[in-house]
């Protein structure tokens, strides 16, 4: 066995996914921190989630769409 190979680790799927989602969750945080709000996707709706905990509907979620665009603030 070479030394490269003995230094690996293992990564599970279990590690990777607490991984991202703990990522995702920090990613999350700073940014309503820093804007103020989020845009994501709640109950087929595109929504605005303030950090004060208000909720502004944006769009409704249509999935048969196949045009779909990403659009940044």
């Amino acid at each position: 066995m070479s030394m490269k190979k003995a230094k690996l680790k293992y990564i599970s799927k279990r590690l990777v996914s607490s991984k991202s989602r703990s990522a995702f969750k920090e990613g999350a945080r700073n940014a309503m921190k820093k804007n103020g709000y989020l845009i994501i996707a709640l109950d087929g709706w595109l929504v605005k989630k303030f950090s004060d905990g208000k909720i502004e509907k944006l769009e409704a979620l249509n999935y048969d769409k196949q045009d779909l665009e990403l659009k940044f603030d």
